[in-house]
């Protein structure tokens, strides 16, 4: 176990910029932006909504989303660059001396983006929701009859939208397993040239599909890319969480984490983990028995 934080700790040490310094940088930018902003006549009379607090709301769910799609992304690009960065940095042969497995190397690196990147993240995005509130704040004095929420209440739907992006990144994470794993994996086979191939290669998979079969009764793009389409959405299905974001009652993190879990596909989440698990499995033994140094 010891063993398995040092090398999860190794990989923020290696990753940092990604998940620490750049996500900082971007609250340095929002912040200016804000200020810029606050500078003009456009933002106070483009905010009459009915209830004061949906716009902190509103704005606390966008900021949630927006650090999402990053997290997303940069962990995309994080396992298509570490799987492979120990042979890049010439230190793969002292990792190969020391008493652990390829496997539980590449595994604490799968490890980590499910993690500590999350976990800074998720700090970068508090930050960003206190820029969101003192914005969403002076931007409320600007309405034409300005009255503030009571501050309690939206410290209690920040609380609210906090626990519910937790549950929904845990498990948006756990079913983008296999994707991150596939790249992950071609990463040790190719290195960097994995970003493109995890596109081209199912992307060719379905063109010849769609080439050498020809089955009337199928999906239009064919089964592979059908679905492909499918495990590519995390709950595509429009539920609660669009209805409250235009209702004026507050967000409710209970209605919004049962509506989720009822949506989830558990056998393709299950699947996907054990997909993502073979997917590592058959680069560390690539690692173990190919790569020498």
């Amino acid at each position: 176990m010891k063993a398995m934080v040092a090398l999860i700790q190794r990989e923020y040490l290696e990753h940092k910029g990604a998940f620490l310094y750049a996500p900082l940088v971007i609250l340095g930018l929002v912040a200016l932006i804000m200020l810029a902003a606050l500078g003009t006549d456009r933002i106070g009379p483009k905010m009459a909504l009915g209830a004061t607090h949906k716009i902190f709301e509103m704005g606390y769910l966008v900021t949630s989303g927006l650090w999402f799609i990053y997290l997303m992304a940069a962990l995309f690009f994080y396992y298509a660059d570490a799987f492979n960065a120990d042979r890049r940095s010439n230190s793969m042969l002292f990792w190969k001396s020391m008493p652990v497995s390829d496997f539980r190397v590449l595994s604490s690196k799968l490890l980590a983006g499910f993690t500590i990147f999350p976990t800074l993240i998720f700090l970068a995005m508090i930050g960003g929701v206190i820029l969101a509130t003192g914005m969403s704040t002076i931007a409320v004095f600007r309405l034409a009859s300005p009255v503030l929420p009571d501050f309690g209440m939206l410290l209690a739907s920040a609380g609210q939208i906090l626990v519910f992006d937790v549950v929904f990144v845990v498990f948006a994470l756990l079913w983008y397993a296999p994707f991150f794993a596939w790249v992950g994996m071609l990463s040790t086979f190719v290195g960097r040239w994995s970003i493109p191939l995890a596109f081209l290669i199912p992307g060719l998979v379905g063109a010849f599909e769609n080439l050498l079969f020809d089955d009337a009764g199928g999906p239009r793009a064919g089964y592979v890319l059908d679905y492909l389409r499918y495990r590519a959405e995390f709950v595509p299905e429009k539920g609660a969480l669009e209805t409250q974001i235009f209702s004026l009652q507050p967000f409710d993190a209970v209605m919004q984490i049962a509506d989720l879990l009822a949506r989830i596909d558990w056998v393709q989440l299950g699947g996907g983990v054990a997909v993502a698990v073979l997917f590592v499995y058959i680069a560390s033994e690539y690692r173990r028995r190919m790569i020498i140094a």
